[in-house]
């Protein structure tokens, strides 16, 4: 009799419709606040798993454990090869650019990586250690790296006089590039002021476009053109200019003189037979 008494309170309470305030993850019995004293550990799971970010910028893991009893340490692992990373606040890699990141009052470790690398991609495991057992909690790290290439073939052939002109273009990334640098045979020459026939244009944006021009070139701008960016991998050409084919204008203006040379003895010549003519009857 008492368990039908119970059960038809149990049925007669109200509910929470499922699909209602969808923003709220947690369930009204479950909010963080309302965790039952007798589970352990858990994570925030509203927090972002999946992580991109640029080579050269910073990512920011974010581990949020809730319902942790007295001063448990929170850890951070590396996957790839099990190498703990930190415990609470200290930090066991010998590398700067790995820090801890908590607000004061919370349960919020945030794993940060300054000037992540293409090395640092993949998955790291947030932990916490208990009595009962390790609890983990896993985030995967994907690093994007900016690439430049310049249109075109890997050579472009021109003659003197001649403008030059290079497309550079910097795609795959997360923010366009603060700057844009062109090198001839190694040495930059985007500000060569000494140089007045050269001009960069750069139009920043989710391709970034860089246009170097040279005008009137000569032999001495034949080499090899780089394209490159902070925290990208760059481009190259080569460039050969050829003198330009010489022989063939002298050829052409020799031809012109012995023709124009022809034509005046053949005008001569036939003065002198009609002269003759005149003279002679």
């Amino acid at each position: 009799m008492k368990v039908l008494c119970s059960l038809i309170l149990f049925l007669c309470q109200p509910k929470r419709l499922l699909g209602n305030n969808s923003a709220d993850p947690w369930s009204e019995d479950f909010r963080p606040s309302n965790i039952p004293s007798h589970v352990g550990p858990i994570f925030d799971n509203s927090y972002v798993t999946n992580v991109t970010a640029q080579q050269g910028g910073n990512a920011h893991l974010q581990c949020k454990v809730l319902n942790i009893k007295g001063d448990v340490p929170v850890s951070w692992i590396r996957r790839k090869d099990w190498h703990i990373i930190s415990t609470g606040l200290f930090i066991y890699l010998n590398d700067a650019r790995f820090g801890i990141q908590r607000r004061q009052g919370t349960q919020d470790w945030t794993l940060l990586i300054k000037s992540v690398q293409k090395r640092d991609e993949g998955t790291y495991v947030c932990q916490v250690s208990t009595k009962e057992g390790v609890v983990s909690h896993y985030f995967n790290l994907h690093v994007l790296v900016p690439t430049a290439f310049i249109l075109g073939s890997d050579e472009y052939h021109t003659q003197a006089g001649n403008v030059i002109s290079l497309v550079c273009i910097i795609e795959n990334s997360l923010e366009p590039p603060q700057f844009v640098i062109w090198y001839h045979n190694g040495k930059l020459i985007n500000y060569d002021t000494s140089r007045s026939k050269i001009s960069v244009t750069t139009d920043p944006g989710q391709k970034t476009h860089s246009r170097l021009i040279i005008s009137d070139v000569t032999k001495e701008d034949s080499g090899n053109y780089t394209c490159s960016a902070p925290n990208t991998e760059s481009s190259s050409i080569d460039v050969f200019v050829s003198p330009g084919d010489k022989t063939m204008s002298l050829s052409d203006l020799n031809s012109g003189q012995i023709q124009g040379s022809s034509q005046s003895l053949h005008i001569i010549i036939n003065i002198i037979l009609l002269t003759t003519r005149i003279f002679g009857r």
